[in-house]
């Protein structure tokens, strides 16, 4: 991204050499920010399920029938009505680097290289990393058979199975090729992964920064008649160590406008530029609520010593028909420990 939050916030900490207090000096710590703390129990949402709930599926290619070169490596079809193709081309790019200063918002673009977009026909499918993945709708033209936005189509003959099976693949040529796939069915009797996998606009993001024991600042984005607005506030504290609202103020273009989950593990983010990452999530702890998302980058940058992990875990909790996803973000540079408590806000609707 072109300017993330931490990077502000740690330039602002070097520049006013700034330094944390020891313990032996000071041995209180921030509270987190009551607007930061989720709520203690996890309980379900009220969403109803999507039109395709009962057709989201992921079909992992064992083996390519036929003559002709792989055309996907898996199809994902989503409860909202798209899907995701992930080409052959996704396994041979090379992993992105990370920015050395990374945002502490896990809905933030974190590479140096996004997922360019760009219409591939008439039906809006939409081509991602020059091909990698392809993005569209589908439409179920009967049980097991679905027509995909890019001209091509897939029939499932086993509509039960789960495992291995073998689907027929109809190309944008009209070409049917035989193709063994592995079956993702173990999501659907999980009613929290309906609740979570659709699609998602976010309401509001906001963050909290703190030193050991100081708070810094806060900043809150939202939408309005189609524009980022943006609130921040700098607390005395951080304004007698010199920060002002330009040193934590977010990109408005790296705002995350919808957020979208499919029940196999993937999500992807599209960003108010246009732009979109994929990226992937599991339940580290599904009775507490607690996610781990990761994106595919490759952390372990020659130019950042810290030893830093390739995931972020993040709480969740359904609020009816939204979604509030707690983030908590900490690091040491120089000396000083810094922390950034974030919530992200959704509602579910495309």
């Amino acid at each position: 991204m072109t300017r993330s939050i931490i990077y502000s916030f740690l330039v602002a900490l070097v520049s006013f050499g700034f330094i944390a207090c020891d313990s032996d000096d000071n041995g209180k710590q921030t509270k987190v920010p009551e607007g930061a703390k989720p709520p203690t129990e996890f309980k379900l949402g009220d969403c109803e399920d999507e039109a395709n709930a009962k057709d989201a599926i992921k079909l992992v290619v064992n083996n390519w029938g036929g003559q002709s070169d792989q055309e996907f490596a898996s199809i994902e079809l989503f409860a909202d009505g798209h899907f995701l193709i992930t080409t052959p081309k996704a396994g041979k790019l090379p992993k992105r680097a990370a920015n050395a200063t990374r945002s502490a918002n896990i809905f933030k673009r974190h590479g140096d290289a996004p997922l360019k977009t760009r219409a591939t026909d008439i039906n809006g499918s939409i081509d991602l990393e020059n091909g990698a993945y392809i993005y569209g709708t589908f439409t179920r033209v009967k049980e097991g058979v679905y027509s995909l936005s890019n001209n091509t189509m897939i029939e499932i003959k086993d509509k039960h199975v789960s495992g291995s099976t073998t689907i027929i693949y109809t190309n944008r040529y009209g070409v049917k090729i035989a193709v063994a796939v592995t079956v993702d069915f173990d999501y659907k009797p999980k009613p929290v992964v309906r609740q979570l996998c659709r699609s998602w606009r976010m309401d509001s993001s906001e963050l909290w920064f703190t030193t050991e024991d100081t708070y810094i600042a806060y900043a809150k984005q939202w939408l309005k008649l189609g524009r980022v607005m943006q609130e921040v506030t700098i607390t005395p504290e951080g304004r007698a160590m010199g920060f002002d609202e330009d040193d934590v103020a977010e990109d408005k273009d790296d705002y995350c406008l919808r957020l979208v989950f499919s029940p196999c593990g993937t999500y992807l983010c599209f960003y108010k530029d246009g732009e979109v990452e994929v990226g992937f999530w599991e339940w580290k702890d599904l009775q507490n609520g607690v996610m781990r998302l990761w994106e595919p980058f490759d952390i372990d940058d020659d130019d950042d010593d810290d030893d830093v992990d390739e995931y972020m875990d993040v709480t969740v909790r359904f609020d009816g028909k939204k979604i509030r996803i707690y983030h908590d973000f900490m690091d040491e540079e120089n000396d000083v420990m810094f922390r950034a408590y974030g919530v992200s806000t959704f509602s579910a609707r495309y």
